[in-house]
């Protein structure tokens, strides 16, 4: 009897088991493939795949403050899915990212939050990747390097018996200049107008005048390494050029601001996108103590002299002859 009821208690407990559901395994990153060209420049497309095992029934998203300022996200990512074993699946999630700073650029781990009905919900990281974004400015100067001076003439050994010709050409010459000073003192007496040269023009640009200041920015930070100054000096000369070149107060308006300024008025997508991502490492490092490595600092000088050189006027024909 006993025997028989242990035996029916095991067969209820069996059934039980059964129905109960089983536990929920957490979601994983089990691959993650980078895709980019040879040599990319800024604003180039680079595609990121991230692969996942997970449960059914789970929604990924990227959260998008995990990266950073310089960094886009083009297009809304395309997401795949498959069964595997287990009755788990596997999730493809392809992201096209756009980088708008030049330089080496280290991406940190991108956070994809994820939630489902048998899950608490949780976030996963991909791996860190780093990555070169070739600088659009031209490799050449804008100007053509000084030539070299003509080599001296030689001069032959000069023949005996030459120096009393030498010295009554010497005392001619000098009394020809003492008369020639002469004649010149008396006809400045009798007119008593001064001379006055023509001032030479010198095209003054917003582009040369921020390049200056932005030379001065490169070289004190160099010698002192202060962040606050230097990227301090980056975003004032961005705004302020911005503002001279056209026409509208830069100074006055946020990085958000100054963005959809920027677009109103047509500007150049990657000029606006480039100056908005400087600016905002701008802000990060004067107010909230970011602190980038040297190269990145590097780089964002370089972002820097982009945005003013991306609107510099093409010289007039007479002007590119003259060069």
């Amino acid at each position: 009897m006993r025997a028989l009821l242990a035996s029916l208690l095991l067969a209820v407990a069996g059934v039980f088991a059964l129905a109960a559901p089983a536990s929920a395994e957490e979601p994983v990153i089990t691959h993650m493939d980078v895709f980019l060209a040879d040599r990319i420049t800024v604003g180039d497309r680079v595609t990121y795949v991230v692969t996942i095992e997970s449960d059914p029934g789970i929604e990924f998203s990227l959260v998008q403050s995990s990266l950073p300022a310089y960094v886009e996200v083009v297009d809304v990512p395309d997401t795949t899915s498959q069964p595997i074993d287990g009755g788990r699946v596997r999730i493809t999630m392809t992201f096209l990212l756009a980088p708008f700073a030049p330089g080496e650029i280290e991406l940190p781990p991108m956070t994809l939050r994820y939630f489902g009905l048998e899950v608490a919900g949780g976030e996963l990281l991909t791996p860190p990747t780093q990555f070169s974004v070739a600088s659009v400015l031209p490799a050449e100067p804008a100007f053509p390097p000084p030539r070299d001076l003509k080599p001296q003439a030689v001069i032959g050994a000069p023949a005996a018996g030459w120096i009393v010709p030498a010295l009554a050409a010497t005392t001619g010459a000098l009394a020809l200049v003492v008369l020639l000073i002469y004649l010149r003192t008396r006809a400045w007496k009798r007119s008593r107008t001064a001379f006055v040269p023509a001032p030479v023009l010198v095209e003054d640009l917003p582009e040369d005048r921020a390049r200056v200041v932005l030379d001065t920015a490169g070289a004190g930070f160099s010698l002192e390494g202060d962040y606050v100054e230097y990227y301090s000096s980056i975003g004032v000369t961005v705004r302020r050029y911005l503002t001279e070149r056209y026409g509208f107060p830069a100074f006055a308006l946020t990085t958000r601001e100054l963005e959809a300024e920027m677009l109103n008025r047509g500007l150049d997508r990657w000029q606006v996108r480039v100056a908005s991502g400087l600016l905002e490492q701008c802000d990060s490092v004067v107010y909230a103590n970011y602190r980038p490595a040297a190269e990145r600092a590097d780089a964002d000088l370089t972002a820097a002299y982009e945005i003013v050189e991306m609107s510099r006027p093409e010289p007039q024909p007479e002007e590119a002859a003259a060069r």
